[in-house]
């Protein structure tokens, strides 16, 4: 059965190999893994198919004469086992090296049947492997479209010279500018962080002072507080001193007023007193006139007199009642007038110590 060359997908199940590597080349490893890997899946071992099996395995692929020569070097080191056998175990080791399914048996000439089937089976595929390995016609038509490619490189090589050297100028130019910038810029860098370290500093400063500042105020504020506490106790000490010294002035003023009473009713007494002096005057006149009156009556000879007695006695009678009322009054006004003098010393010591 020929085996295919082609192939949409492969079988990687038991073969392991780092899968986040980046291959930048194909290496003899690659090429040893591929040919692994086509054979567990039944693909002819070629050269396009190594080529599309590094594609599908490692992501790259490599020039065709790069992976040509690697798999002679492969197929050199597999046909080493042949090396050193008896001719009668070469030809199975021929069959088994050579048989990779490329050729079919009906395919094979007659002549290399008539030396031996099996031995010209081995060598047929191995000149037709060898053969697939060499430049075929379509690889010729692309080496001479590379070369035509490369020979219009050349010629424009001068002008692409004179361009890269313009770029590199313009970059080495533009690298240039870029160092001095970034220097000019670490260098204000530098002089803002300098500056800024200053500004701090000076920041601290007016902070440390600021703390200073506060502390003595909080220290004044407490102080106010307290000074304030003490006044607001000494102004309320001050309302109830002068709300006490109001009632002692509405005292002091009632006591004025009573002494005004008292003086009144004392000047009323000395009225009273001269009056009731005059009257005991009349009253002595009086009783003199009725003892008079009275002896005049017992003697013998009735002397006519102009008085008119009943009226005498009735004033006689109207006075004393008056005197007993002036005597009650007179008590009445000594009781008040105690009462005034023991009240007196107290409002004068009130008003000494409002003064």
């Amino acid at each position: 059965m020929k085996l295919p060359t082609t192939f949409k997908t492969l079988d990687l199940r038991g073969f392991e190999f780092d899968r986040t590597q980046q291959y930048a080349g194909i290496s003899r490893e690659m090429v040893d893994f591929a040919c692994a890997v086509l054979q567990k899946n039944r693909i002819g071992i070629a050269v396009r198919s190594v080529n599309a099996a590094l594609k599908e395995i490692y992501g790259v692929g490599g020039s065709t004469d790069v992976v040509c020569k690697l798999l002679k070097e492969w197929r050199a080191d597999n046909l080493a086992s042949v090396k050193g056998r008896s001719e009668k175990d070469l030809a199975s080791a021929l069959i088994e090296i050579a048989d990779d399914g490329l050729l079919e048996e009906s395919e094979i000439p007659e002549e290399y049947l008539a030396v031996s089937r099996q031995m010209a089976i081995a060598g047929y595929r191995l000149a037709y492997q060898k053969a697939d390995t060499s430049v075929s016609g379509d690889r010729m038509k692309s080496l001479t479209a590379e070369n035509e490619i490369m020979r219009q490189q050349l010629k424009d090589f001068p002008q692409l010279q004179i361009e890269i050297a313009f770029y590199k100028s313009e970059y080495d130019r533009q690298r240039s500018e870029l160092k001095e910038a970034h220097m000019n810029l670490n260098k204000q860098q530098l002089a803002d962080s300098e500056e800024f370290h200053q500004q701090f500093n000076l920041l601290q400063t007016d902070r440390n002072e600021l703390e200073a500042k506060l502390a003595i105020a909080e220290k004044r504020l407490l102080e106010t507080a307290a000074n304030d506490s003490a006044a607001r106790d000494r102004i309320n000490e001050i309302s109830r001193l002068s709300g006490q010294l109001e009632a002692r002035e509405r005292e002091i003023s009632s006591l004025h007023s009573q002494i005004q009473n008292l003086q009144a009713a004392a000047g009323e007494k000395q009225v009273l007193e001269a009056q009731l002096e005059q009257v005991r005057s009349q009253l002595k006149e009086a009783s003199a006139t009725i003892t008079r009156l009275q002896t005049q009556q017992k003697s013998p000879s009735f002397l006519e007199v102009d008085v008119d007695v009943t009226n005498i006695m009735l004033e006689n009678e109207t006075l004393h009642g008056d005197l007993n009322e002036s005597l009650i009054e007179i008590e009445q006004l000594k009781a008040k007038l105690a009462e005034i003098e023991v009240a007196l010393p107290v409002a004068e010591r009130a008003k000494n110590q409002k003064q």
